[in-house]
Formats: structure tokens, C-alpha cells, sequence
């Protein structure tokens, strides 16, 4: 992925910086990135067919991953591939379609929907 230097300053990728990051696999998916998915500085994200359900919000932190902190606070696995319905006011973790292989300083945050 290439960019101006000054672009990675702070801020956001613009929606054609999101498409050259798909086009050079930055950004990936198990399925294929559909059009829909852009939009002028994001990139929807689809569940996966892995979710856990969580006694608690956490940070995976330095040295503990997600898988380690799972380990610790999960409380089952759901199988998403036929669809199911999440209960309101509990906490899951779910694994999404898209992966993200960012260079060197860039960073990439994502906030949860409905």
C-alpha cells in the first residue's frame, strides 16, 4: 500500500486509500470485499461464524491475545453459520470476514454497530 508520507500523519483513508489497500491485500476477507462495504472513510465489517459470549468487556493488553483472554472470560462459543439471535445487554466477541495486514505506521480502530 502506498501512500504520501503525509497521509499517514493522522486521520482517516479515504475510500480510494481503502480500495488500494484491497487491491493489495491489506485489507482481506474469507469472502470478497463487495462495493456496499465501502464507504467514503470506512469499511462496513461482516460477522464471521465464530462468536464467544463474554462475562465482561475486555483489552487483550501486551502480553495476553484475545484467544488467551477468551481462555480466561469466556463463557461459550456460537456457531454463527446459520444465523442466531445474540441476547440484548450481554457481551460477545465476534470474529469477523475481513483480516487486516497494516504497514508500519498505520493503525486501524473499528467501532460496534447495532
Amino acid at each position: 500500500m502506498t501512500m504520501p508520507a503525509d497521509d499517514l500523519e493522522n486521520g482517516i483513508l479515504s475510500v480510494q486509500h481503502l480500495e488500494q489497500a484491497i487491491a493489495d491485500g491489506v485489507i482481506a476477507a474469507d469472502q470478497p470485499i463487495e462495493p456496499g462495504q465501502l464507504q467514503p472513510a470506512s469499511l462496513d465489517l461482516r460477522l464471521g461464524r465464530e462468536a464467544w459470549r463474554v462475562q465482561a468487556s475486555f483489552l487483550p493488553g501486551k502480553n495476553l491475545t484475545v484467544a488467551d483472554k477468551l481462555a480466561k472470560f469466556g463463557m461459550h462459543k456460537i456457531d454463527l453459520s446459520d444465523g442466531a439471535v445474540l441476547e440484548r445487554g450481554c457481551v460477545y466477541i465476534v470474529k469477523l470476514m475481513e483480516n487486516l495486514r497494516l504497514p508500519a505506521g498505520v493503525s486501524a480502530m473499528a467501532n460496534p454497530k447495532s
